[in-house]
C-alpha cells in the first residue's frame, strides 16, 4: 500500500485553519483506527534548536503546537508533554522565547526536559550514541519539524528533527564521529528515526527557512503544511516541492540505502485538494556555502562555552533579577 501524505496550502499562522489540517491528518492517516486514545501519553517533539522568536523561522511555530494540543484535547487526551534538546540554552528558556510560554496554562501540557540517556546500537557502530530513555514513558510521539535549509545536510525535515532526542552536547560530538561522511551521518539519523517511530509527523512549512540554515537563514513563504506517517515519503515530497534533488538530501539517500520508508515518488500517494505541482516553487535557496558535517575542536569548544554561559550564567541571572 502506498504511504499517504496530506498537503495543504496555508499562508498564515492563524490557529483555526491549522487545527483543521491537524484534525484531517489524524482522521485521514489513521488507517488502523483512531491514532490517539484518551488514555494515550503523548510527547510532542518540535524543533527548538535555539531561543528565537517565531518570525526567525528557526523553531516550529507555536500556532502549530497549539493546534495539535486542541485536537488532542478534543480527543480526550490529557497527558501531553513537549520536549527537545536545544543546542544552546535550557529547554524552558528556549520554549519561552519561541512563543510556547502560555501552552502549559491553556492546555495543561508539560514542557519537560529529556532525561535518562540510553545507548542505541546502529549498523554503523557509532560509539557513544545515546538517545533520551525518557521517551519510553509515552505511547505516541508526534514529530513536528520546521522546514529549513541546512548548511551541512542540505535540508532538515522529518527524519533530521528526531536528532533532537539526543541529549545536549552529545550531538556535536556525534557529528565528529562519522569522519565527515554525510551519508553515514544520515544512516545514524535513520536508525534513530526507526527506533523512535513517531505515530504522526506534521511539517511546519508555512514560513520556511532558506539559505544558511538551520539558524542563520532567512524566512521563505513556502505556504504549506505536510503530514504523514512515513517520514521518508514525507521528506521526499518536500524535496520535490522545493526542487532539490533528493539524492542531495543525505537523510533520504541513507533511507534508500537502508530501505527505510518510501523514497520513490511514484509509490507515494499525495492527498488533499491540490496536487504536488501546485505547491512547487522555483526560487527556494539552499545554503550558499555547504560545510562539513564535522565540527573542528575550536567550534566544539565554543559551543560548550556558549551553553555554559547561556544556562549557567545568563539564565541564572535572569531568574535572580
Amino acid at each position: 500500500m502506498k504511504p499517504k501524505i496530506l498537503l495543504h496550502k496555508l499562508n498564515s499562522y492563524h490557529v483555526d485553519p491549522i487545527e483543521s489540517f491537524v484534525r484531517a491528518s489524524v482522521n485521514l492517516l489513521g488507517d488502523q483506527g483512531q491514532l490517539f486514545s484518551p488514555s494515550s501519553r503523548i510527547l510532542l517533539k518540535p524543533n527548538l534548536l535555539r531561543g528565537f522568536e517565531p518570525g526567525r523561522c528557526v523553531t516550529t511555530h507555536p500556532a502549530l503546537i497549539e493546534a495539535v494540543c486542541r485536537v488532542l484535547k478534543d480527543l480526550g487526551v490529557n497527558k501531553i508533554d513537549l520536549s527537545d534538546s536545544p543546542a544552546i540554552g535550557s529547554l524552558l528558556s528556549v520554549a519561552k522565547k519561541a512563543g510556547y510560554g502560555n501552552l502549559s496554562k491553556r492546555y495543561g501540557i508539560r514542557i519537560k526536559p529529556l532525561s535518562n540517556p540510553v545507548s542505541l546500537t546502529t549498523e554503523e557502530n557509532i560509539p557513544g550514541l545515546k538517545i533520551a530513555g525518557s521517551i519510553r514513558e509515552y505511547d505516541s510521539i508526534i514529530n513536528l519539524p520546521k522546514f529549513k535549509s541546512h548548511c551541512q545536510m542540505t535540508l532538515t525535515l522529518s527524519i533530521k528533527n528526531l536528532f533532537g532526542l539526543v541529549i545536549g552536547k552529545k550531538k556535536p560530538v556525534l557529528h565528529c564521529l562519522v569522519k565527515n561522511n554525510k551519508v553515514t551521518f544520515g544512516k545514524m539519523l535513520v536508525d534513530i528515526a526507526k527506533h523512535v517511530a513517531p505515530s504522526l509527523t506534521i511539517i511546519d512549512g508555512i514560513s520556511a527557512m532558506q539559505g544558511n540554515g538551520p539558524i542563520n537563514g532567512t524566512p521563505y513563504p513556502l505556504g504549506l503544511l505536510g503530514a504523514g506517517q512515513d517520514m521518508t515519503a514525507l521528506d521526499r515530497v518536500m524535496t520535490e516541492i522545493v526542487r532539490v534533488p533528493w539524492k542531495n538530501v543525505y537523510t533520504l539517500e541513507a533511507a534508500r540505502i537502508k530501505n527505510y520508508g518510501q523514497w520513490d515518488l511514484k509509490k507515494i500517494k499525495c492527498i488533499g485538494k491540490l496536487n504536488v505541482d501546485a505547491f512547487k516553487v522555483s526560487d527556494f535557496k539552499l545554503a550558499k556555502f555547504p560545510v562539513d558535517i564535522t565540527f573542528n575542536p575550536f567550534r566544539l569548544t565554543k559551543s560548550f562555552l556558549k551553553q555554559f554561559y547561556e544556562v549557567g550564567i545568563k539564565e541564572r541571572l535572569a531568574k535572580e533579577s
